[in-house]
């Protein structure tokens, strides 16, 4: 049967588009975090946007913004099994283990980078209770992370993100990685055209044998919008955004029957919601 999760994404950025730029004030803050913690949320926090409008930063800034929201709300924190890190930056990712690690029973790297390398691999072997977020991002660098749309593959397709996952697990097993704590994600909205990110929705189930664990996050994600455009009623086109949340919920209800062949499937998502049927 497989295992549920939830991971409610908070943002310490002053230009994260997923929260209307009020991520910022302390109560909106705090809001977040008991909504997440009523519903028994994991958390994945970010510091830096990817989305691909926005410049990347250093990791001075990076782990500014993060220590001083971990910092800030390190008591509410705690009371959370899981935490995720959002970062592509070893540093960063480090820097967090190193002062705030052992205060979670359960930590992850959510990397989006795709990138394995031996300062990813010397991290692993410092903290082997850390788990990894592997991610398909087509760019070539760790540091090209954030230009992950100018790595398009036009031919991209199952066979393709089949190869780009063995390739990257075979190396990890060569440095004999636990492979209970990867998690694998498709990284949809990441170097990805709409069309195949619309094909990779309806049709993921065909690659879950790749891994036993796994991680969607389709919330927010603006392909949804073109799915209320098709599909939605005359309402719903009248506030195309909060339409294409509810249609986000409704994918993830799909996509639990749909991956029901991995052992645990985990859903980031930017509010609490309910996926029974």
């Amino acid at each position: 049967m497989t295992n549920i999760l939830f991971l409610g994404v908070v943002n310490a950025t002053p230009n994260s588009f997923s929260d209307g730029h009020r991520n910022l004030d302390n109560d909106f803050q705090i809001g977040q975090l008991e909504k997440f913690q009523q519903a028994k949320y994991g958390l994945d926090i970010g510091a830096e946007s990817t989305a691909p409008f926005n410049e990347a930063i250093s990791f001075k800034q990076e782990w500014q913004r993060l220590n001083d929201y971990i910092s800030q709300h390190l008591d509410r924190l705690k009371a959370f099994k899981t935490i995720s890190i959002d970062t592509y930056k070893v540093e960063t990712m480090e820097e967090f283990m190193h002062s705030y690690g052992h205060h979670f029973s359960e930590v992850i790297w959510n990397d989006v980078s795709g990138a394995i390398d031996k300062e990813g691999l010397a991290l692993f072997k410092k903290y082997p209770k850390m788990r990894y977020i592997l991610c398909h991002n087509l760019a070539p660098k760790r540091n090209l992370a954030n230009s992950h749309m100018d790595y398009l593959n036009e031919n991209l397709d199952f066979n393709s993100i089949r190869e780009f996952f063995n390739h990257k697990i075979a190396f990890l097993s060569e440095h004999n990685f636990d492979m209970d704590r990867l998690i694998l994600d498709p990284c949809f909205g990441f170097s990805k055209t709409l069309n195949q990110n619309l094909e990779l929705l309806e049709n993921i189930h065909k690659i879950q044998d790749i891994h036993e664990n796994w991680l969607i996050g389709i919330s927010k994600k603006s392909f949804l919008q073109h799915l209320v455009r098709l599909e939605g009623n005359e309402d719903e086109m009248t506030d195309i955004h909060a339409a294409s949340e509810k249609f986000h919920w409704k994918y993830l209800k799909r996509l639990k029957t749909r991956l029901n062949g991995v052992k645990e499937l985990y859903f980031r998502v930017h509010e609490a919601g309910n996926i029974t049927d």
